[in-house]
Parts: C-alpha cells; sequence; structure tokens
C-alpha cells in the first residue's frame, strides 16, 4: 500500500489536489462575502471539484482508458461521498477555533484543514476506480 505514496503519480496528485484545494479555498472566502460561511462552502467545493477533475484526468492519471463521461461519474460519486466529511468538518472545526478563542481567521483555518481530509482515501479511489488505467466495461 505504502508504494502507491511514494510515487511521481502521487506526487502529481498531491500538486494538482493543492490548486484545486487552493481554488477551493479562494473561491469559499471570495463567495463569503455574498453568502453564510456553511452556503460558501458548498459551493467552493463545486468549485474545486471541477478543477481537481480536469487536472487528475490530465496529468495525473492520463493512462485511464475509461470513457471520460465514466471517469467523471465516478469521481463525482467519490467526492459527493466525501463532502459531509469535509462540510461538517468545516462547520466544526469553526467553532473549535471560536471556543479556544482564536478570533481571526478562524474559517479560513477550519476550512484549509477540512479539505485536506480526504486526500489519502481520494488518491486510492481516484487510482482504482475513476480513473482506472484497464476499464473492462
Amino acid at each position: 500500500m505504502l508504494r502507491h505514496f511514494v510515487s511521481r503519480q502521487f506526487a502529481g496528485f498531491l500538486f494538482a489536489g493543492g490548486c484545486a484545494a487552493l481554488l477551493h479555498w479562494l473561491a469559499r472566502i471570495a463567495l463569503s462575502l455574498f453568502m453564510p460561511y456553511s452556503w460558501a462552502v458548498v459551493f467552493a467545493y463545486g468549485v474545486g471539484m471541477g478543477v481537481a477533475f480536469l487536472l487528475n484526468s490530465y496529468f495525473v492519471f492520463p493512462a485511464s482508458d475509461k470513457p471520460v463521461p465514466k471517469q467523471a461519474r465516478d469521481f463525482l460519486v467519490i467526492n459527493v461521498a466525501f463532502f459531509p466529511v469535509v462540510w461538517a468538518a468545516s462547520m466544526q472545526l469553526n467553532r473549535f477555533l471560536i471556543d479556544a478563542g482564536v478570533d481571526r481567521y478562524t474559517e479560513e483555518i477550519a476550512h484549509a484543514l477540512a479539505i485536506s481530509i480526504p486526500v489519502l482515501a481520494t488518491f486510492l479511489l481516484y487510482k482504482f476506480f475513476a480513473f482506472r488505467e484497464k476499464y473492462y466495461g
């Protein structure tokens, strides 16, 4: 199992995921100017998913022979399944930081931490499910 995480592909995944996470995080900050934090997290998640799919399909898992619509469907299923984890962690970490006396940037810190939670699991799910190299129909 460890060999999957000590690889050029995983390094590419971290870079692509980091770019997607940064855009997700920045979108949430911008959206928070117009809507409550909890809703901004919801809509920003979609931004992050779109960017992550494009970067992963083109740069991290280009050898997949799975049809793109099926890649997109499976990618969406994985990310929708992790959405409640990221959303709940964003809310709880924000509350924790406020209760701990942090008075600045609690939403930014909480959201950044929450985005990072599913990294290892999503890599394996993308590799062996969404972008599987040998597609058997």
